[in-house]
């Protein structure tokens, strides 16, 4: 697995406004290629950031974060039985609101009850004059969705996306 090329933000991280004594267990993304397939990727303190940052991760495919002002609060819910269900869910809730509404975001609040998340997703409408390399997410897959807590604590939530 290699760091993907090709974007001006390959990865990074998105501040939440908690202070950590350790780069590794801030919230971050990333992006990735296993063959010929992009994955973004989540990782975090919890399951809801590493969600939060794998859907930053996602936004980062199609424009830069830094670049998209919180001018608009879009809530989603999702259910689905396991966490690599309710991932992809997630991010195909959130292509469809980018797509239907023409908006890209720049970060996430995500707080999950059981099987069900509710999330928040902060950003603005598209403006090709302010985001001109903007491009269009077809469609996320559920191939190689993983959702995991490792040994050292931190939750990575990731997913295969069709550009």
């Amino acid at each position: 697995m290699s760091l993907a090329s090709g974007h001006p933000n390959e990865g990074g991280v998105m501040e939440t406004g908690q202070a950590s004594a350790a780069r590794e267990a801030m919230p971050r993304w990333e992006h990735l290629t296993r063959g010929s397939e992009r994955v973004v990727r989540g990782r975090g303190r919890s399951l809801e950031e590493s969600f939060e940052q794998a859907a930053v991760a996602l936004c980062a495919l199609v424009v830069d974060p830094a670049s998209v002002e919180v001018r608009e609060e879009v809530e989603l819910v999702c259910e689905a039985k396991t966490p690599e269900r309710l991932l992809a869910d997630w991010l195909r809730a959130i292509v469809h609101k980018m797509a239907a509404r023409r908006l890209c975001f720049r970060c996430f609040a995500v707080r999950m009850d059981g099987t069900r998340l509710f999330g928040h997703a902060f950003g603005e409408p598209l403006d090709r004059e302010r985001h001109p390399f903007a491009r269009d997410v077809r469609g996320v897959s559920l191939v190689d969705t993983r959702v995991s807590q490792g040994a050292d604590g931190l939750w990575t939530a990731e997913c295969e996306v069709e550009l």
